[in-house]
């Protein structure tokens, strides 16, 4: 699994450039949305279509073939692994803007969106006992979803639905920092190295609704 993440990052570190964007302007994939201007809260779907020689085009939009989805926006733009795209802020900004890439193999692509401040913000709510562990803790998550009637429904023990992604400021999904259980369980790293602290924003998706957390992970010696 680590030999395959350093590979992942070498391609992407192969795809960056020096323009502000730090995507390369080159593209082998096109990489479409239905929009993108997208507001707190919302999701789109990605594709991703590579052209052949002749005229005809290839769908790499899932990840079983080999397709990795990584943002520069540092956990503003949530990418997840199946190309879906999620707008959890704008770094206290009216709008911002960030762009999706895409690696399949030596082949890249990019699609840029606008963030938006309002929304509808998230679908979920996740909650935890604190958000401040120190190395080596463990907390447990609580998601819950509104119903129409005003009643709230617990949706963190269903490995089935919910999935849990955590992002460390970094390109794409990492659980280097915290590794989460499919039923919520938040394990702390035993080590953040020479790190004062390390920010962490818990993903959490339940069929068509999100929600999100931000943790705080310090060093254990920490009063």
């Amino acid at each position: 699994m680590l030999l395959r993440f350093l590979l992942v990052i070498m391609a992407l570190m192969s795809a960056l450039s020096i323009s502000g964007c730090g995507i390369e302007d080159r593209t082998d994939l096109e990489v479409t949305a239905p929009k993108t201007d997208l507001r707190v809260g919302e999701t789109v779907q990605l594709s991703v279509t590579q052209k052949l020689p002749g005229g005809s085009t290839r769908d790499l939009t899932s990840p079983a073939d080999g397709t990795v989805y990584y943002t520069t926006s540092e956990s503003m733009l949530i990418p997840e692994t199946d190309g879906k795209a999620t707008c959890i802020g704008t770094d206290n900004k009216d709008r911002e803007s960030a762009v999706i890439g895409v690696v399949n193999g030596k082949l890249h692509g990019h699609i840029r969106f606008h963030l938006i401040s309002q929304g509808p913000g998230p679908g979920l709510e996740v909650i935890a006992e604190k958000t401040e562990l120190r190395e080596g803790d463990r907390i447990q998550l609580h998601v819950f979803k509104a119903l129409p009637d005003g009643s709230r429904k617990e949706l963190t023990d269903a490995p089935s639905s919910t999935r849990y992604l955590a992002f460390a400021g970094g390109a794409m999904a990492d659980s280097s920092v915290v590794s989460i259980s499919s039923t919520g369980m938040v394990s702390a790293a035993g080590s953040i190295g020479k790190y004062n602290y390390r920010t962490v924003i818990v993903f959490v998706r339940n069929e068509d609704s999100v929600g999100w957390i931000q943790l705080k992970v310090v060093p254990a010696r920490a009063e």
